[in-house]
Formats: structure tokens, C-alpha cells, sequence
């Protein structure tokens, strides 16, 4: 599996730990958040994450993803590889062989899986289409997309005010980060255009409580799953 923007690998550790089969490869645009997340993974008590966890630095809104996760040449041998959408400008340049793969292996030979769990809500909406695309490029035919973001009217994006707001259901945050807050529609139409078959997409409304102030709040995310076909 790939986890896209893996945070501090809250996600990361429930895939490790449900299978000893499972091996994850996670990026995420901060070192010090691979740092902590690989420092999470490797202190969590009985879980063996040493070999199966590979953390790999890389902002995936403006660069493509290493070849060394699923190179061109596999990509054509695979007689039922979907052509990428990438702009024929776009060039990977990062050619090294990490120690992860034997010595005569040239890739891992595509994802199985890619996870985007809120990531997506924090790239700026005009690159989300490529930002998709690049996520496909490494999956095998048959391969999915798992996905969960923010929706429209959750209580972080009523809190905004009217002066963050700098795109249509697209906000800026203090620190300089974006928060988009996604419809069903848009979710579709993003996927639909990467070329991705709609397994699931719903909104998931979830009311919890804060049990030390006694305040409710309403949450409201976009859960989806969509596959990259096999012809």
C-alpha cells in the first residue's frame, strides 16, 4: 500500500498491524513528520513495522512519484495498463535504488492500494486533478483508491471566517496551509477524470462529543473508493 501525506502514521500503524502481509510505503512533504511518523511505527508495542514500513520524503501536489515504486518499463509490459493523464513534460528524475529492493529488482512492481486520507483537502484545488493522476500512475490495474476528506458544512469550515476564504469551498488556514471542503459531485467528477471506476462514495455525518467541555460537535466527511480498471 501507499499512504499519501502519512502524517504522524495514525493510519499507518491499524494497515500494519491487521496483516503481517502488509507492507506500507508513505510520503509525506514534512521530514520531521516521517521522522515521527517512522518513530511512531517502530515504538508501537507488537508491532513489527521494521521491514514493512518504508517512509519516503516527497510532495506529491508538486513532484512525481520515484520510479523505483513502479517504473515505466513494468508499466508497459503490463498489457493491461491504463495510459497516464500526466502532462508528456513531466520527467522523473529520481532514478535511485533504495535499499528496500534486491539488486536485481528495478521496482516493487506497483501499489496494490492508495490510501488519501485528509490530504487532499490541503492541496490547492487547481492541482488536485494532477495530484490524482500521479496516485494512478503507480497503481496496478485493479489497484484502488481509498479516500476520506472533509466535506461540505463540517463544523471546521463554518468556524472559518469570511476573510479565509479564497477559493469556492476553499479556505486558508493561519499557517499558510488550504482546507477544501469536498461535495460528492466533486469527488466524482476528480476520480471520473483520472480515468477511476466509483466503487463507493458517501458522506459520513459523525456527532461526537467532547466528554471534558461537554460540547458537541458535527463533523461531516467524504468516504470513497475507486479503482483504476484492468483493460
Amino acid at each position: 500500500m501507499l499512504e499519501v501525506g502519512c502524517g504522524n502514521g495514525s493510519t499507518v500503524v491499524p494497515i500494519l498491524r491487521c496483516s503481517r502481509n502488509n507492507i506500507v510505503y508513505a510520503c509525506d512533504c514534512s521530514k520531521d513528520t516521517l521522522e515521527k511518523a517512522n518513530e511512531i511505527v517502530n515504538n508501537t508495542e507488537g508491532l513489527d513495522g521494521k521491514d514493512r514500513f518504508h517512509p519516503f520524503l516527497l510532495d506529491v501536489s508538486k513532484e512525481t512519484f520515484p520510479d523505483w515504486l513502479f517504473c515505466k518499463s513494468c508499466q508497459m509490459s503490463n498489457a493491461k495498463a491504463v495510459d497516464l493523464l500526466l502532462d508528456s513534460s513531466e520527467h522523473n528524475t529520481r532514478k535511485e535504488h533504495p535499499v528496500l529492493l534486491k539488486e536485481n529488482q528495478c521496482c516493487v512492481g506497483g501499489i496494490d492500494a492508495v490510501t488519501m486520507i485528509f490530504t487532499l483537502s490541503a492541496i490547492p484545488f487547481n492541482l488536485m486533478s494532477i495530484t490524482i493522476q500521479r496516485c494512478v500512475s503507480v497503481l496496478k490495474p485493479g489497484g484502488l483508491v481509498l479516500f476520506r476528506d472533509y466535506g461540505l458544512y463540517d463544523m471546521t469550515m463554518l468556524r472559518f471566517s469570511p476573510s479565509q476564504r479564497v477559493g469556492f469551498r476553499e479556505y486558508m488556514r493561519a499557517d499558510g496551509t488550504f482546507s477544501y471542503f469536498f461535495t460528492l459531485d466533486t469527488m466524482r467528477e476528480l476520480f471520473h477524470a483520472a480515468g477511476l471506476l466509483e466503487l463507493e462514495l458517501e458522506y459520513c455525518c459523525v456527532r461526537s462529543i467532547n466528554r471534558k467541555n461537554g460540547k458537541s460537535m458535527q463533523r461531516v466527511w467524504v468516504h470513497g473508493k475507486f479503482q483504476k480498471p484492468t483493460r
